[in-house]
């Protein structure tokens, strides 16, 4: 019993002083709350993919945009006389920790991400009159938060007022393109969708939107239109396959053409050079004839006699000679002039 007196003694101490400065605690709790009150009314923070608009009893004092965003650079003529490019409005660069007036200043947050407009799909018309099915997308973005809050105001007004102007833009521009084109040529129909792209970020441009791609996102021949198309298709690939082959066979007879040529070249070469070789071996061979005919005529013509029998009878022929014939006198007098062999 006697242990537990100074407990109870140092409890009832501890209520008796918390119960003299309750008022005290109260009010710095009650300070502590205010200044995180009045902290959290003065700051705010910007994502690194937000975009801001900060107002003060409904007018827009200033705006915080990403550093990438150069709009107002860009379209500085069309926002000439808009509010975010006056001397009322400041642009502020950069996300992180911003400052405003407290219970003053309202913020309000708007992403800067690309966002997809997708239309519904329509009729459209070529050159022609042929007629496809056509859906059209789009990405944009919110470049001025400030006149993006002011003139649209939500993304539903957004969309419509995207629909009001890509769409009719890509028709137009389909309208005046050939079927062809349309299907096969991606070139002319990109650069038509350019110019189209242009008229629309000049509209959309003083409502704090930029359009950063316009394209035709699906396209639905109607059965009508099916077998036509198909046999257009199937005819300019025949032609292209026709090119192809004529282009083909004009290379083949250019390389023909060419061996034919080399070849007679090399010929005519080969036969003048083999004549120059012949000329040169029977000047040689007369040169050797002459010089064995100057060592022993009689020899000589004893030989051209004996090959000139040779050539002249074969196994069965028979030769009769006078003995006064050329041929064979010039034999027996050689044959007789020579010593006969002891």
């Amino acid at each position: 019993m006697n242990n537990q007196r100074p407990i109870n003694n140092t409890n009832a101490s501890f209520e008796a002083s918390l119960n003299r400065n309750k008022g005290k605690l109260i009010t710095i709790g009650i300070i502590l709350l205010l200044v995180f009150v009045l902290i959290n009314e003065s700051v705010f923070i910007v994502g690194e993919a937000e975009q801001s608009v900060v107002s003060r009893f409904g007018v827009i004092k200033r705006i915080v945009i990403n550093k990438q965003n150069d709009f107002h650079d860009r379209y500085a003529d069309l926002l000439k006389d808009e509010i975010t490019l006056t001397d009322g409005v400041d642009i502020e660069v950069g996300s992180g920790l911003h400052f405003k007036v407290p219970f003053m200043d309202k913020v309000e947050t708007y992403s800067s991400r690309l966002y997809t407009y997708i239309s519904d799909s329509e009729v459209v018309n070529t050159a022609e009159k042929k007629q496809y099915y056509v859906q059209t997308y789009a990405q944009w973005y919110i470049a001025d938060p400030a006149l993006f809050s002011l003139k649209l105001g939500s993304m539903t007004s957004a969309e419509n007022q995207l629909d009001n102007l890509i769409h009719p833009v890509i028709v137009q521009a389909i309208n005046r393109m050939t079927a062809e084109d349309f299907v096969s040529n991606k070139d002319a129909l990109n650069a038509s969708l350019a110019k189209g792209l242009t008229t629309v970020n000049d509209d959309m441009a003083q409502r704090g939107i930029e359009v950063k791609d316009i394209q035709v996102h699906r396209t639905i021949l109607p059965n009508a239109n099916i077998e036509s198309t198909y046999a257009r298709m199937q005819a300019d690939r025949a032609k292209v396959a026709q090119q192809l082959r004529s282009e083909g066979e004009e290379e083949y007879r250019k390389a023909v053409s060419g061996s034919d040529l080399e070849a007679r070249q090399i010929e005519a070469n080969a036969v003048s050079e083999s004549g120059t070789v012949r000329a040169e071996a029977e000047s040689q061979a007369m040169k050797i004839y002459a010089e064995a005919y100057s060592v022993d005529p009689e020899f000589y013509s004893y030989w051209r006699s004996l090959k000139a029998l040779e050539e002249s009878l074969n196994s069965k022929a028979t030769l009769v000679l006078d003995q006064n014939h050329p041929l064979w006198s010039e034999l027996l007098a050689y044959a007789t002039s020579q010593t006969p062999i002891q």
